[in-house]
Order: C-alpha cells, then structure tokens, then sequence
C-alpha cells in the first residue's frame, strides 16, 4: 500500500489490493495526511516482516529448548568430533527452518484498517482472525527493533484491556503509519469522553475537558547515570548465571589455565604449607571482587540496553514512555486506566536515596511478561524521591505516600507468624539433633529461626495503611519499603477476613481487588476494618466517573 495525501474524507482513497506497505519520503509529510483506512483491500507486509518472523520463530525455539541446555551441553563434552559435527550441521538445519518458516509466514500474513477496525489474517498451519474494534484498544505500543530502523519501519502492538496476551501485532509498518494509526484510536477515546461529558448537560465541564494542547510535556528523563544506578540497584543477572551453569566447568578450566600461564597454580594455594591463611584469603577476596564486578558490569549493560534515551511524557489524557538502544519501544497509557501507583525501594535503592516507580494498569492474566515489554505496567527507573513524590502527584494529585498517619498492624501479627514459621520449626530440629545427638545441626537451627524472627519483625514494622477520604494508601516490605496508593472508586471488589483466633482478638484483615491485581492488609483492628469497608463500598457505589 502505498501511503500518500488524502482530500477531503479519509476512505475516499482505497490502496490496491495485496498491496505493500512502504515508507514514502521523511519529512515530506505529516502524520495526519497519512491514509490508515485501506478499506475492503487486504494488505500485505513490507518484505522486512520475513526477517521479524524468522527472529521471532528462532526466539520461540529457543526458548523452549532451554530446558535441554543442561543435556546439550553434557553431550558436547563427552561426544565425539562426528557427533559435534552432526550437532553442528542440526543446529544449522533448525535456522534455515526457521527462515523458511518466517518466509511463510510473512506470505500468510494480511491486515486491514476498515471501519474503524483492525482486522489480521495469521498463521500457517492454525489459521488465526482477529477484528479488533479501536474502542477496545486499551493501549498502543510502537517499537522499533534495531533491523527496522534504517528502513523506516516500526511493529505496532495493539493490546485490550483483560486480555491474557497482546491481541495484535502489525508487523511491519511505516512509521508515520504507526504515529497517525495510534493518533486516530486515541482520537475515539476523545470522542467517546466528549459524549459521555455531553451526557451531563454540563457545559462547562464539557468545554474544559476538551481543552488540550496538541504538545508533549516532558515530565521525566534518565540520564546515564542513572539507568547505571538502576542497573546496580536491580541486579538480575543471576538469571543469566543460573542459565549458564552447565558451562561452569569449562569457564573454571579455562581461567585455571590462564592463571597458570600467569605462573599461578591454583592447587597449589590449597596445599599444605604453601601460603599463609591471609593470603589465602586475600585471593578469595580479590576473585570474589572480580565475578562481582563481572555481575554488575552484566546488570549495567541490561540496563543500558533497556532503558536507554528514557523519557515520560504526558499528552493530553495519556502518558508516553520512549526507551531502548537496540529496540526503540513506545507506549502510552491512559490516565484514567491507572489503576495504581508503586513506589518500591530495596535495601541499596535506600542507601542510594532511589526509587523505582511504576504505573499499573490492569495484569494480564497467566502470562507474565518483562517489566518493559509489559503495556500495563509503566516504569520510571530509580527516580529520586522527591522526583517519585511529584510524579506520583502528577498522575493522582494530592497523593501523598509518604505520609505520617499509617495505621500500623497488630503485634499479634508477628507473634502468629513467628510461631509459625520459627519456633514450632526451631523445636522440630532441636529434637532430632536430639535424637542423632549432632549439636551442630540445633546452633544451625536457632540461626535460621532467629533470622526467620527478624524478618518476620521487619515486616511487620514496616506494614500499616492509611485513607485521606481520596486515595487508599498501603505501605510494605522488610529491609526494603513500598509504598502503594489507588483511588476507592476503582476497586472491584472488598473482602474483610476474619480467622477465629482473629476474631476473638477483635482483628481483621481487608482485601482490595484491582483490575491490576490485589492488595491485602492483615491484623488490623476490626472497628477500623468496618468503618473502611463501609466508606470505601459508599465510594464505588456513589462515584460514577468512569476509568475505562
């Protein structure tokens, strides 16, 4: 399809069809001429789709291959030159497969833009039909991976609220295309809100509402530094290590040849005689500093890679999130659909004074997906703390988390727990190093139980919720803290718990039920749970402005 300049209305042009996509000049035209419209003509991918569908089919095996990585890798070392060479000649077959498959798919693949839905014909063997209306679209994601971005093209996921997985993938459009598809579903937003405020008969209201500025404000950028502090503070890498472990003994073989070479035999530092304890130690020490450093110099590349050239902007009734080196990802976010705000620290992001804040919308549900990928849940990584205050004020005004009148837990919380998961364990383990008469294994014991007690202590200290008559505020953790805040009226569902033993100490627990999941508050005092549950209930009952 080739996109050009519309007069007059829209769907006056129609492409030909089985028509490309291509991107027509940069700069020569502005988002708003471009036709998204193509009518009853099904369309067909720019020919760069067959290289995303050969690296999607290779990530997709990939991945469910790894559970074989540990097998694989045992049969590399211990089979012969020939069998390599039939691994070899395997693992060559399996990416031309792919390829093929990828070439498939892109020829199977057809879209159309019609009505004001999107419908997609997929798939090879299992034929798939999507028709996505543009009211149900609860966010649009543009991405641009690495291979597209010379040639102009972008991936645009279109995602519903509820759903378990993305609903749609357009794979390979122009980006002006992408830019003027996601202005024209936020515009049916617009237009659904103008006849919803219409419906008040309220003018004024109606008239402020539809006051906006077409520019993007800013609100926030990440420098370097601190996507670097981000990615010390929020070390995953021992993911990757944990993937590489079948590789260990040939990592381990390989540095204790170097160091030989360097004229250092590592079984000689275990031999009788040979060094002092001290220096002994001092070898431990520096190889310990040197795989640290190795684990964060991984965790600061992720990091980097991820949330590189980081900004949130605010457009009209929606929030922009814009970073990725390699694969530039947007994705915006409505601000009615905010379900809650996160501020979570661990205990380094608390040295650091840094905080890491997220914007949640609805989960979706079974599939669990990364943090930046998700179109649910937004990120602003290790903001500082006044900046996460006035960002969290600017999605819900006049919030405060950091508030000073959390109504803690009951101690009868920590001592439930520490019966539980300490004491009633503790003596278990004493009676049977008892029995086999090894005190070693009841100091081990009364180690474990007196860290389980601490924890167990730290978070109930930490535990305590708050409500100002506007927000719900939930604040949590053990060294780390979080603190959660959400607005009454979009809860879809309160439960108040109640054990007998609870019961007989005048306690309750409360339950609140998001679209974005829930939050529970234990051991609290019941007068205070029934008065909560009794106004939050008054608020979604009487409250009827709309966040969908």
């Amino acid at each position: 399809m080739s996109i050009s300049p519309s007069s007059g209305d829209r769907s006056a042009q129609v492409p030909h069809q089985d028509s490309h996509l291509e991107p027509n000049d940069e700069g020569n035209q502005k988002p708003s001429d471009i036709k998204i419209d193509t009518g009853d003509s099904w369309q067909r991918l720019a020919t760069i789709a067959i290289f995303y569908f050969t690296v999607r089919n290779i990530k997709n095996m990939a991945q469910g291959l790894i559970y074989a990585v540990p097998a694989l890798a045992i049969s590399f070392n211990q089979a012969s030159s020939s069998f390599n060479t039939y691994l070899y000649a395997g693992g060559a077959g399996l990416v031309i497969l792919m390829a093929v498959s990828g070439l498939i798919s892109f020829f199977m693949y057809r879209f159309r833009v019609h009505n004001q839905h999107v419908e997609i014909h997929s798939g090879v063997f299992s034929r798939k039909y999507t028709n996505l209306p543009f009211w149900r679209i609860q966010n649009v994601k543009i991405e641009s991976p690495f291979y597209y971005r010379p040639f102009g093209y972008t991936l645009v996921v279109l995602d519903t609220a509820g759903s378990a997985s993305e609903e749609a993938n357009i794979v390979a459009v122009p980006k002006q295309y992408a830019q003027e598809l996601r202005r024209q579903v936020l515009e049916q937003y617009k237009s659904a809100d103008t006849t919803a405020f219409a419906d008040t008969e309220d003018e004024a209201l109606c008239e402020e509402h539809l006051e906006s500025t077409n520019d993007e404000v800013v609100l926030n950028r990440r420098s370097v530094g601190d996507i670097v502090i981000h990615g010390i503070t929020n070390n995953r890498v021992w993911i990757i290590l944990g993937a590489a472990a079948p590789f260990y003994d040939d990592v381990f073989a390989f540095i204790s040849d170097w160091l030989a070479d360097k004229g250092l035999q590592l079984n000689q530092l275990v031999g009788e005689q040979t060094v002092l304890w001290w220096q002994m130690g001092l070898y431990a020490f520096v190889m310990l500093m040197i795989l640290m450093s190795l684990v964060a110099l991984l965790s600061v590349g992720g990091a980097l890679l991820t949330f590189y050239g980081y900004t949130l902007s605010r457009h009209q009734d929606r929030y922009i999130r814009r970073s990725g080196l390699l694969n530039k990802q947007e994705v915006s976010m409505r601000a009615s659909r905010i379900q809650m705000i996160s501020a979570k620290q661990d205990w380094l992001d608390k040295v650091l004074k840094r905080v890491n804040l997220y914007f949640e919308q609805n989960t979706s549900a079974g599939k669990q997906v990364q943090e930046l990928m998700s179109p649910n849940r937004m990120i602003v990584p290790s903001v500082t703390e006044d900046e996460a205050l006035l960002l969290s004020r600017e999605v819900m005004p006049g919030s405060n988390l950091k508030r000073s009148d959390y109504i803690p837990i009951n101690k009868r919380f920590m001592l439930h727990w520490t019966a539980l998961i300490a004491v009633l364990p503790f003596i278990v383990v004493c009676s049977l190093a008892a029995w086999v008469n090894d005190p070693m294994l009841a100091l081990i014991a009364g180690g474990v139980a007196c860290l389980s007690i601490a924890l167990v202590t730290l978070r109930w200290w930490r535990w305590g919720m708050a409500y100002d008559g506007q927000y719900l505020y939930v604040r949590r953790g053990r060294i780390g803290v979080d603190y959660l805040c959400f607005e009454p009226y979009k809860l879809q569902q309160v439960v108040k718990k109640q054990s007998w033993f609870m019961r007989r100490r005048k306690l309750a627990s409360v339950k609140f039920v998001l679209a974005s999941g829930s939050v529970t508050v234990p051991f609290l005092p019941e007068a205070y749970v029934n008065s909560l549950v009794n106004k939050v209930l008054f608020d979604v009952e009487s409250t009827r402005k709309s966040w969908m």
